[in-house]
């Protein structure tokens, strides 16, 4: 199949920001995608924004969303290869048979140039919430206290009477306007990304929904912009008091692992008993394993949250525990220790981002030694990662962090076909990152087989949150050509008094195990 031709339409190549420069050299970078061309058109044109508002905006953006200038030179050296069309001079598009027109533009294009593009304009849902002086998204969800930031590729064509929308996306809203705009610019390349290429493979528009998704357009006032600042320093005073309470060892949150009975559909996270698996540590993380008709638990544990963390397991009989050690300790930091067995051996898979791979332990001797066994995806950032079985394939399931200025491994999950622990094959999905949105894509415990329905655990990061609450998802496709998931359950930590997050969970049986952030 040939390569998906794409021409990009913008007012001018010289003022390119580092989220559009991203998405210009990632179309560039993909063998599946052509990048044809670039339309020039009409510099963009708006009501001068207020006063208040360009200057709060400013300062934000000076003190908490200030990012390194993207290379552009290396991106601008290979558009100028491209042709480069001016509308204002040449109307005329039929011969160039482009397939997407990306708009980063806010001037649209004309109908009679739309009927030229095969599958459309293609815009993200924030490209008219700016001047040139305000750049108002992610403002209203800051102000508003949203709990999420929704994002959206939209498409428009010539045969249809009203725009559609291709994908949508949800962040964790940021507590600065400035930062939450900016992170879900950045992140947005992600999603145009992976709907290009999808259209690139099946030349087919996959509509989420009929109707076209719009972010709030309308420029915040002189009102709105004081309302903020106030929203803004309320934000930050929050922050600095918990910052001031830990550096004073008055911790204003931890971490602990309680128990119940339940299983993963079915479990009440209310009834639950606190496991005091360590004097003075918190716990997080954890894993549930039987070996020799005995249970055990493996967890992230640490002392404060500035130190890196270890894997320590216990022995569970009945409702007691008993601390048998650490099992894993490096000099980086590790947490999820993912366990289970394959062919009668032992492994784990802890979560090792520093390290910039995967790593698979074996264990050599039940249950603290531990050796390495095999690593992948080197030279990348994986957070909490799984792997299971299912129509005798081997699927590792991880977050990645695809980023310029933002790491973030809470918004997207990636699949690859693995041979199994040894991981000498690793194929990556063709639909990655198969889930994005930081409300649903991150990993939360292993994958479950319950009658037949593969459940997954992910992390629901939300209202400024990390860890806030816990999704049950249910897999219903997984093939090499796609990845389709449905939630089925939400739980928000509104089960107990004092706590602020749950964002793990494991089964075993009719046992589970969760954690739960406390607030003192």
């Amino acid at each position: 199949m040939s390569k998906l031709r794409i021409g990009v339409l913008a007012a001018s190549i010289d003022q390119l920001r580092n989220w559009e420069l991203k998405l210009l050299n990632d179309i560039l970078a993909d063998d599946r995608l052509d990048f044809y061309a670039v339309l020039l058109t009409k510099p963009f044109t708006a009501p001068a924004a207020p006063l208040l508002g360009r200057l709060s905006y400013s300062l934000d953006k000076r003190v908490f969303a200030r990012q390194p200038a993207y290379p552009a030179k290396q991106v601008l050296s290979r558009l100028r290869t491209r042709p480069l069309i001016n509308l204002l001079d040449d109307n005329d598009l039929s011969n160039l048979n482009l397939d997407v027109v990306v708009r980063l533009a806010a001037e649209p294009l004309a109908d009679e140039l739309l009927k030229h593009i095969r599958f459309g304009e293609w815009t993200l849902s924030f490209t008219d919430t700016q001047s040139p002086t305000f750049d108002w998204t992610g403002f209203w969800e800051v102000k508003e206290r949203g709990p999420l930031t929704i994002t959206a590729v939209n498409v428009r064509r010539a045969s249809e009477t009203r725009s559609r929308t291709l994908a949508t996306a949800a962040y964790n809203t940021k507590f600065s306007a400035a930062l939450n705009g900016a992170f879900v610019e950045e992140k947005s390349v992600i999603l145009m990304m992976r709907e290009l290429r999808r259209l690139a493979d099946t030349r087919e528009l996959r509509v989420e929904r009929p109707e076209q998704f719009k972010a709030k357009a309308e420029m915040p006032g002189t009102l709105d912009a004081i309302a903020y600042m106030f929203r803004l320093g309320g934000n930050v005073l929050g922050k600095i008091l918990i910052q001031a309470r830990s550096r004073l060892g008055l911790d204003a949150r931890s971490w602990r692992v309680h128990m119940g009975r339940g299983t993963v559909e079915n479990f009440s996270p209310g009834q639950t008993t606190e496991l005091k698996l360590a004097d003075g540590m918190w716990a997080a993380d954890p894993f549930l394993f039987r070996w020799n008709n005995e249970d055990y638990i493996f967890f992230e544990c640490f002392p404060n949250n500035r130190q890196n963390a270890w894997i320590s397991v216990a022995k569970l009989t009945d409702n007691k525990v008993e601390l048998l050690g650490t099992c894993l300790r490096t000099n980086y930091h590790l947490s999820y220790p993912f366990i289970f067995n394959d062919g009668g051996e032992i492994f784990m898979i802890p979560e090792t981002h520093q390290t910039n791979r995967v790593e698979v332990w074996r264990c050599t001797e039940f249950p603290l030694r531990w050796e390495l066994y095999a690593t992948t995806l080197e030279g990348q950032s994986p957070a909490d990662t799984i792997m299971f079985r299912t129509g005798g394939q081997w699927w590792l399931l991880t977050s990645l962090s695809d980023h310029y200025a933002y790491m973030d491994h809470c918004s997207e999950l990636y699949a690859f076909a693995v041979d199994g622990p040894a991981l000498r094959s690793v194929v990556p999905h063709k639909r990655n990152p198969v889930i994005i949105g930081s409300d649903v894509a991150r990993n939360a415990g292993r994958v479950h087989m319950v009658e037949g329905r593969l459940l997954r655990p992910s992390q629901c990061n939300s209202n400024g949150t990390y860890g806030y609450g816990l999704n049950i998802q249910e897999i219903t496709k997984i093939d090499s050509d796609d990845y389709v998931e449905s939630a089925v359950r939400l739980v928000r930590p509104d089960f107990m008094s004092g706590i602020v997050g749950c964002h793990h969970i494991d089964i075993l049986g009719d046992r589970f195990v969760i954690d739960l952030c406390k607030a003192k």
